[in-house]
């Protein structure tokens, strides 16, 4: 009885696959080639996305604005450290310089320690003559008055007086001290370049009226050196206490710069403490500024590497291996998909396993193909073939056929299927079967076969592998049934 159900060896379907070894290949080849094609059109005619671009330039932005901040930030410290603190410094050492020098001055002037609402002076006024020569007859009111100024003036010139005499005047006052703090105790005024005021201020009158009186005569002489003709002589003179406003006005004006001075120092002082804390500030400021820029520079690398990428995974050459490959597997499975279907589908007698799994009747012989393949002897060996001589297969299915034949004791046997007469394994078939047992032909298509049959009782089926069609081989066998002839088995060329 006939099994109709499908039988898949994996041997067959492994040999199926030798067979098409070259064309798997050739199809995967061509698809590797098609999709690597693809893979260089495409990596040659797709751009990187713009946002890898816009990506690096925020970056780069940002970088800039960092590096300008850092940049100004030093800049400002710059200015700070090296202009404007030294500037400040140098200020505030001036000032304070300045504030000692005058605390140092109110501490020893004489003059600083008058009272300005009682103090002592010795006051002279003086007039200075001026004698007429006799040669002088004409303009002598304007004579007179060029004279009187210069005789004036001589007298003012004698201030400051000479340290010779300022050292007799502090050794009158019994002072001992600076010459510039006995100085500052005299005073010189021109009264309309007719008079000259000497003042001398002292607490004590008495000292103050020798000094004054000292300092005339001192006077006197250094007028009459520019001219003898000058002569001086007292007008009035007033020793005793006043209220001197100028005294007064001399020590509010050294007290408010004192006061100006301090105020000064003290701002600058709290200025020079904000311009260090201004530098310290930016200097943190940079700290933390040079940080993010690493952090910004590592992104802006990160950025430049992701683009590199990007365009490294677009290079032609990376399209190429990468469509390729993807190419050669596709075309790989295709390949083995379609020959598999195509064995699956195609209803041929492949080999001696598609007729001995399916029909009931002895299989006399297999012919080994002579078909050359790359796996010849592998695939042989799957599909079962010998590995003889054809000759010789030939030679022992003739036997086996001949003596199936006698055994069955039958008075006429043939040969029929859907082989061609003239295939070359059927003429060697014949020839070794010596006459024997003929080949009637193809009983589907032929009707002289259908009547050689009328001389043969049993029948021995021949067919063709890779050519043979499995319904066909059921076909015959049904119609043989059906002629009442005894199928003594199956011959595989």
């Amino acid at each position: 009885m006939e099994n109709n159900e499908v039988q898949i060896r994996i041997q067959d379907v492994f040999a199926s696959f030798l067979k098409s070894i070259v064309w798997i290949a050739v199809i995967t080849i061509f698809f590797a080639g098609a999709l690597g094609a693809f893979g260089i059109y495409k990596a040659r005619h797709t751009k990187v996305s713009g946002s890898y671009a816009a990506n690096i330039a925020t970056k780069e932005k940002e970088v800039a604005e960092k590096q300008d901040e850092i940049y100004n930030l030093e800049k400002e410290n710059a200015t700070i450290r090296d202009v404007d603190i030294p500037f400040t410094e140098n200020r505030i050492a001036k000032e304070q310089a300045l504030s000692e020098s005058r605390k140092e001055y109110a501490e020893n002037s004489i003059y600083h320690a008058l009272d300005p609402f009682n103090t002592g002076v010795a006051r002279l006024t003086i007039a200075v003559d001026v004698e007429v020569p006799e040669d002088i007859t004409e303009d002598i009111p304007e004579y007179l008055e060029n004279e009187q100024r210069r005789a004036t003036n001589a007298c003012i010139a004698v201030y400051p007086f000479t340290d010779k005499a300022l050292e007799k005047v502090r050794s009158i006052l019994g002072e001992d001290c600076d010459l510039r703090y006995i100085k500052e105790l005299i005073v010189i005024v021109n009264q309309n370049d007719q008079y000259v005021r000497l003042d001398f201020f002292y607490p004590d009158l008495a000292k103050a009226k020798k000094a004054v009186d000292y300092l005339y005569g001192e006077m006197q002489k250094a007028v009459a050196e520019v001219d003898p003709a000058f002569t001086l002589s007292i007008v009035t003179e007033f020793t005793g206490y006043e209220v001197n406003w100028s005294v007064y006005d001399d020590h509010s004006l050294h007290s408010d710069k004192v006061i100006l001075a301090e105020k000064n120092m003290a701002a600058d002082m709290d200025s020079l403490n904000d311009k260090n804390a201004k530098l310290e500030l930016n200097t943190q400021k940079i700290n933390l500024a040079t940080g993010e820029l690493n952090a910004l520079n590592n992104e802006l690398s990160a950025a430049q590497n992701a683009l590199a990428a990007a365009q490294q995974s677009q290079s032609a050459k990376k399209g190429l291996v990468k469509f390729g490959f993807i190419g050669a597997i596709a075309g790989f499975f295709i390949a083995c998909a379609f020959f598999y279907l195509k064995y699956l589908l195609g209803g041929k007698i492949r080999n001696r396993n598609t007729i001995i799994g399916r029909y009931p009747y002895p299989l006399l012989g297999v012919v080994p193909s002579t078909k050359k393949y790359l796996f010849g002897k592998t695939i042989k060996r799957l599909e079962g073939d010998p590995i003889y001589a054809d000759d010789d297969v030939i030679t022992a299915i003739a036997a086996n056929a001949l003596a199936i034949a006698d055994t069955e004791g039958s008075t006429g046997n043939c040969l029929v299927g859907t082989i061609e007469e003239k295939d070359p394994s059927l003429k060697a078939l014949k020839e070794a079967l010596d006459g024997k047992v003929s080949y009637a032909g193809n009983i589907l298509s032929e009707a002289r076969a259908v009547k050689a049959l009328d001389k043969c009782s049993h029948v021995i089926l021949v067919e063709k592998r890779n050519e043979s069609q499995i319904d066909s081989l059921t076909e015959e066998i049904t119609k043989l049934k059906s002629l009442k002839k005894e199928i003594l088995g199956i011959i595989l060329l």
